[in-house]
């Protein structure tokens, strides 16, 4: 039954190794601009003046990898575990929305054992029915033993 989708498993199978590999090379190349940031939402002149200075601002959360392209929304200087400074303000002001690194990982580990998957089951059933077309039109493969 299967002998007569030979070819069609076959690159059903070539086709989702490929889509693999174009999956792990698009999530390195997507990834390879995050950096360590700290964001902030920053001080005013007057907060500066009556809290001290004790960097930009205020910061939100932890020092996370994320991927954020638009120059202008660094601040000056590191915070003490070496991340840049960013601006809360400037990226909701303008609709920018940073991607964290883990989530672009979690998405292509995701994505490729999915496809990795289905090159398993393709390429299963590939070489089940060139089995079959090799022993004959008349003669099933049996799968299990009686």
């Amino acid at each position: 039954m299967l002998a007569r989708f030979v070819r069609p498993l076959g690159g059903l199978a070539a086709l989702c190794v490929l889509a693999l590999a174009i999956t792990l090379v698009a999530g390195w190349w997507y990834g390879r601009d995050a950096q360590l940031v700290q964001l902030v939402t920053p001080a005013s002149a007057a907060e500066s003046t009556l809290f001290g200075s004790s960097g930009p601002g205020t910061p939100i959360g932890s020092p996370q990898q994320m991927i954020i392209r638009d120059a202008g929304a660094f601040l000056e200087g590191r915070s003490d575990q070496g991340a840049r400074y960013v601006s809360d303000t400037y990226l909701k002001e303008r609709g920018l929305y940073p991607l964290q690194l883990k989530t672009v990982r979690f998405i292509e580990w995701a994505v490729a054992a999915g496809f990795a998957a289905a090159a398993l089951v393709f390429g299963g059933l590939w070489l089940l029915a060139r089995r079959q077309r090799a022993r004959g039109p008349g003669r099933a493969v049996a799968l299990s033993s009686p």
